[in-house]
């Protein structure tokens, strides 16, 4: 491919990474082999159809990330070049982000991701993303289902549809008003640490999933 030909799908993957409808029908890329939808505040439809266990894992990560503003499945078709032949790729999800930035991702189990042919492919996809100032990670059950972030995921979801009031969200926020705090510290300061996870499920605070949840663990307003 030439130079040109290079500028030209750069070009093209940047207006494509904009996309905010899946390109094609997730339900039935595999003949309905979809397994359930998972209902999201980031979905532009509501709910995001997916295919497996660790797809699903892989959209909880994503619903609970504050800097996740969107997530699109399936966004679009790239074509890229490896090998002297024009091969096209189909991200499982495109992030939006909080900071204006993209990130590509594609989920992948461990075993799958380490063949050699995946790894020089995705390799070759990562190069052209960052060349359009985007994202790419490959997310696999080593990441997704790391006994720590379930926990902490489990915990957060558990209470994050507990109903928070103006003045409990004024007064979390104002707590954080000199910077972050310990999750012991701030539960002393509202009275009640369901109300603080019910606040981080709701994307009003953050804290770092992949760390034990203690009383030390540093909440941050998003």
């Amino acid at each position: 491919m030439s130079h040109t030909n290079k500028e030209v799908s750069i070009s093209i993957l940047r207006e494509l990474l904009n996309s905010t409808t899946p390109a094609r029908d997730v339900v039935h890329r595999h003949g309905c082999s979809y397994r359930g939808f998972f209902q999201s505040t980031k979905a532009f439809a509501g709910a995001i159809p997916f295919e497996s266990g660790l797809a699903r894992d892989a959209l909880r990560t994503f619903e609970l990330a504050p800097e996740v503003t969107m997530i699109v499945p399936e966004p679009f078709t790239f074509h890229y070049e490896m090998d002297g032949l024009i091969r096209n790729y189909t991200p499982d999800y495109l992030l939006f982000l909080r900071d204006g930035r993209r990130a590509v991702n594609e989920v992948r189990w461990q075993a799958e991701a380490d063949q050699p042919a995946n790894q020089r492919r995705f390799d070759v996809i990562g190069k052209q993303m960052a060349r359009a100032n985007a994202m790419f990670a490959v997310l696999t059950e080593r990441q997704l289902r790391a006994p720590v972030l379930q926990k902490n995921m489990s915990l957060i979801e558990s209470h994050k549809h507990l109903q928070l009031s103006t003045d409990i969200i004024s007064k979390i926020l104002s707590s954080l008003r000199h910077g972050d705090q310990l999750l012991g510290q701030l539960t002393d300061s509202i009275g009640c640490q369901n109300l603080v996870l019910a606040a981080i499920g709701q994307g009003i605070l953050a804290i770092d999933l992949r760390r034990p949840l203690t009383n030390e663990t540093k909440i941050r307003r998003v």
